[in-house]
């Protein structure tokens, strides 16, 4: 049996599982995610396309209007912002005085074009960057209608 997963709408076959806390996801997408961290983890030259796919995933997978999730989407998307239109160093984003300063942004209708189902789980180097950065770029643009929201946030948070 196939399940579409309620974050990104990629397809996976049914598992029974666990889910992240506060991110919605199916179980199977969730594990599908679980394996690809961690074989970019053992391969030290692969920490820029971990930190894409960390930050893809999070806001394709918003959950629901709770603090947690409101802070997780706003701070992976001022992430984006930062190295894809700033051209800041692929980095967590350094924030001041943000708690509870941001608000929920309505995920997009349409979905992504790319998902963690197009990421490649091994092999190529330059092919597994290549993915995680067409796959960064899509959920950025999936969010174009809050883009001028978060250009706001990153001038008045944003630290260095």
């Amino acid at each position: 049996m196939r399940e579409r997963c309620v974050g990104c709408a990629a397809e996976f076959d049914a598992i029974e599982g666990p889910i992240h806390r506060y991110m919605a996801s199916s179980p199977a997408c969730w594990s599908n995610y679980g394996e690809l961290l961690g074989a970019l983890a053992v391969q030290p030259d692969m920490m820029q396309s971990r930190l894409y796919c960390v930050d893809a995933y999070a806001v394709q997978h918003p959950g629901t209007p709770n603090p947690q999730a409101i802070q997780s989407v706003a701070v992976h998307l001022l992430n984006m912002y930062g190295y894809l239109i700033r051209g800041l160093p692929v980095t967590p984003p350094r924030l001041a005085g943000h708690k509870g300063a941001f608000r929920w942004l309505t995920p997009p209708v349409k979905p992504a074009t790319r998902t963690v189902r197009d990421m490649p789980i091994s092999g190529d180097a330059g092919a597994i960057a290549a993915a995680s950065k067409a796959w960064v770029e899509a959920v950025w643009a999936a969010w174009a209608e809050h883009h001028t929201q978060i250009v706001a946030w990153h001038e008045v948070y944003a630290v260095g």
